[in-house]
């Protein structure tokens, strides 16, 4: 079996290998471990960039023969990729895109706290009485049966009013459409509705555990 990692690399799954036609080799899928593709290469620590300047063309072109029509992968030897990866000029590439990477990765974050704590900031907890809230609630956690709040349990009555503040009051979903598209739903998600249940839960002390079950909940969710 070939050499199949240079130092630092932890392992590789399947590679790819198949016949001769010219310069590059069109075949279907094989076992053999001469090639890698993109996907793997990617896994190795390489970018298209470093693919195009290190490697240059492909040297197996390789289909599936279910899907015919589909665009062939791209292999290249594991050969070259072992004697590419040995070089210094390749270690430092490496390292630099690992560089590049990191930094995308705090801005994308911070640019995302930034969006979210700015919507979060306007999110407007009322300060509604007692009974104001409990009969508010009571309609909006059970709007067909009109159930009464003596009929509600301790339990089942404080999760009503915490769902009327987060979902009715503050808007919690149209907040989520907006951010849409910017930041990604699931992150927008998540932190908004941690941001939302810590302030009712500051504002309604009476309503913390279930803001924080609620939070619990969710987190275990996503």
């Amino acid at each position: 079996m070939p050499e199949l990692f240079a130092p630092n690399h932890p392992g590789a799954s399947t590679f790819l290998r198949g016949q001769e036609k010219g310069g590059a080799t069109m075949a279907p899928r094989t076992t053999d471990l001469d090639f890698l593709n993109g996907r793997e290469l990617a896994a190795r620590g390489w970018t298209p960039a470093m693919i195009r300047d290190f490697l240059g063309s492909p040297d197996h072109f390789e289909y599936i023969p279910r899907f015919r029509n589909a665009a062939p992968m791209l292999q290249f030897a594991l050969a070259r990729v072992l004697a590419a990866e040995r070089t210094a000029k390749w270690a430092a590439r490496l390292e630099l895109a690992a560089q590049r990477s990191a930094a995308a990765r705090r801005a994308a974050d911070r640019r995302r706290e930034e969006m979210i704590s700015l919507v979060a900031d306007e999110m407007p907890i009322p300060d509604l009485g007692p009974d104001v809230l409990t009969d508010r609630a009571v309609r909006h956690g059970e709007p067909r049966d009109a159930i009464g709040a003596g009929k509600a349990d301790h339990k089942t009555l404080n999760r009503w009013k915490v769902n009327y503040l987060q979902y009715d009051l503050i808007r919690f979903d149209e907040k989520i459409e907006g951010m849409f598209g910017q930041i990604g739903r699931a992150a927008a998600v998540k932190s908004l509705r941690r941001r939302a249940l810590q302030k009712i839960g500051a504002a309604y002390p009476d309503l913390l555990w279930e803001c924080q079950r609620q939070l619990r909940f969710s987190e275990r969710r996503q």
